[in-house]
């Protein structure tokens, strides 16, 4: 295997790290960028980013919750804010959540 160029790797570390303060869906940063979503998720993998296809066959999604004691929770899923009050819809909270992980 070829030795990789240094300032090539440097470059895309860069657009790495951008994307992860970004908050953009990767295809959006992409658009955003003139990348290809393939080109970034590599680079991703190989420079150690972990990969968004592993989160999704782990199901896993970012998730800060706030407590707002006992009137419900609001869940933070990247820019979006989903509040759960007492009483909520399990399906409807599940169906939710799948949707939201599914775009992130």
């Amino acid at each position: 295997m070829a030795k990789e160029n240094p300032e090539r790797m440097n470059q895309w570390q860069k657009h790495v790290e951008a994307l992860n303060s970004s908050k953009l869906s990767r295809r959006a940063f992409c658009e955003k960028n003139g990348l290809k979503v393939s080109t970034l998720d590599y680079w991703r993998q190989r420079l150690g980013d972990v990969k968004e296809k592993e989160k999704k066959e782990r199901g896993l999604i970012s998730v800060q919750i706030q407590d707002e004691s006992e009137s419900g929770v609001d869940l933070r899923i990247g820019k979006i804010t989903v509040t759960v009050k007492p009483g909520f819809d399990r399906t409807l909270l599940t169906d939710v959540l799948r949707i939201l992980g599914a775009q992130c």
